[in-house]
């Protein structure tokens, strides 16, 4: 797991199951961090008091994060189910990450968790083909810009054990405009 930073917090743990059995062990997991219930905005976007966070689960995962600005997570399995959506969340504009990494399982995953992470982060305006401007981009995160929003957002991902397949875990956080191009948080080594 990418370790707590200055500007966020991330839990995570193992957990498999039915939906509402995942669903509970992401309630159990903040509960036994400490953390308050989240309320939910008219977008359906969770937040914890003044804070921002996101939860998210698949792949046997569940995650939480929270910050003092817009952050998204998402974690899913590598799995064939990608490539029968690729075309609803993959285009041109995805060539950054597709031409290191290549056209695999775990590439679409790559991009699948790092458009819905940015699409936690602000809860709605992120087209999945075209939403995304990719300004940086290695082997464990990538810079990037949420078109829609004209916010630069750091982007963290990391490889999680998975029973079945790879899980990926993207983290998406927004970076203050004072901070843009100079400060990466989150452990992002830009």
């Amino acid at each position: 797991m990418p370790p707590e930073a200055d500007s966020c917090e991330l839990i995570a743990r193992q957990a498999s199951g039915t939906l509402t059995e995942q669903r509970a062990a992401l309630a159990a997991l903040m509960v036994d961090a400490g953390w308050p219930e989240p309320t939910r905005e008219d977008s359906g976007r969770p937040r914890m008091g003044d804070g921002f966070c996101s939860l998210s689960h698949g792949g046997s995962w569940v995650v939480a994060v929270r910050g003092d600005r817009p952050v998204g997570v998402d974690v899913e399995g590598a799995t064939e189910r990608l490539r029968k959506v690729q075309a609803r969340f993959v285009g041109p504009a995805d060539q950054p990450v597709l031409e290191p990494f290549g056209d695999t399982l775990d590439t679409l995953c790559r991009l699948w968790t790092a458009k819905e992470a940015v699409f936690k982060a602000f809860g709605t305006g992120v087209d999945f083909l075209t939403g995304i401007e990719w300004t940086q981009v290695s082997d464990d995160g990538a810079r990037l810009i949420a078109v829609q929003h004209d916010v630069e957002l750091i982007l963290r991902w990391e490889a999680l054990d998975g029973p079945e397949a790879t899980t990926w875990m993207a983290l998406a956080v927004a970076m203050p405009e004072h901070q843009a191009r100079k400060k990466a948080p989150c452990g992002t080594p830009f």
